[in-house]
């Protein structure tokens, strides 16, 4: 049975290392997959395609529809790890932990910077 996590990084560096790290403790190399979310031009600031005349003003102001988001939470790299069985998966998670990875998913997210851990 496979073993699937998922982190993600702020930073393509980070992310490498902690390649480079699953790497050396034996998780094999098809098993580790880093996505960049972004491209060298930067994160998506909004729609730029369509959207009101920058002209328009109120509720459906250029600025209030197409408006960039904040990029505050934004983690630009997704490592996905594929373990063989539960021990790597636990080394691989531990690594991941231990170098700043956080789970993408909210609630999980929320239970990691508590210190609490969530149910399986």
């Amino acid at each position: 049975m496979q073993n699937t996590i998922v982190r993600t990084f702020k930073h393509l560096d980070a992310a490498e290392q902690a390649r480079n790290e699953l790497l050396a403790a034996g998780i094999p190399g098809d098993g580790v997959e880093i996505n960049v979310r972004i491209d060298e031009t930067g994160p998506v600031q909004g729609n730029f395609v369509t959207g009101d005349s920058p002209e328009v003003t109120g509720k459906t102001a250029y600025t209030h529809t197409y408006a960039p988001v904040a990029q505050d939470d934004v983690r630009d790299c997704q490592i996905t790890v594929t373990a063989l069985d539960a021990a790597q998966a636990e080394r691989a998670a531990a690594i991941l932990e231990r170098l700043g990875a956080l789970d993408p998913d909210p609630a999980a997210r929320a239970a990691q910077a508590s210190g609490s851990t969530l149910p399986h």
